[in-house]
């Protein structure tokens, strides 16, 4: 089982123009398959704090880390999640069809994940289509220690230092 981390992003919830709380709410239902399927333990919302998504962590029976700075509000989730494995995902996306058996793969595969994985965002543009690594990565599934070393920053920033080795066929898409 994975400890799961919904990360609110600030550049990405300012972008799209929704609530922060409907975008969350979107997100956490699309995990609820997966928690059901018993891939994930628990679930902790990071993000900014002040943006009363308190609320919906409540109603979600989530955790919360909540603090002024994005890499602030990621170490304590990862401080805090419960599992060694742990599932990064990016506010705003959804795994498609197809996660669940991949995931369960994976940790079937690994009895600890020694390896970070990537789930890019689907394609949406052209570039993005003829070259999928093109896709930006929208969740991660690592070590909770990886995630520690790697010394929390911008989700991205962190992918990068990750450089995980593999690639999940199954995407996620955008949901705002």
């Amino acid at each position: 089982m994975l400890s799961t981390i919904v990360f609110c992003e600030e550049r990405v919830i300012a972008h799209s123009g929704r609530n922060v709380a409907e975008v969350l709410a979107r997100t956490l239902a699309s995990l609820v398959t997966a928690k059901i399927e018993g891939v994930l333990c628990d679930v902790c919302i990071a993000g900014p704090a002040g943006q009363e998504i308190h609320m919906l962590a409540n109603h979600a029976g989530c955790s919360l880390a909540e603090a002024e700075q994005e890499r602030d509000w990621l170490w304590i989730a990862l401080q805090a999640a419960r599992r060694q494995d742990v599932f990064l995902l990016r506010c705003g996306f959804a795994p498609e069809a197809g996660f669940i058996e991949e995931a369960q793969g994976l940790l079937k595969a690994n009895a600890k994940v020694s390896q970070a994985a990537s789930l890019r965002s689907a394609p949406c543009g052209f570039l993005e289509r003829v070259f999928p690594s093109l896709s930006p990565v929208a969740g991660l599934i690592a070590s909770r220690d990886d995630l520690l070393r790697a010394s929390p920053c911008g989700f991205q920033k962190l992918a990068r230092r990750l450089a995980p080795g593999t690639t999940l066929r199954t995407h996620a898409r955008q949901i705002f």
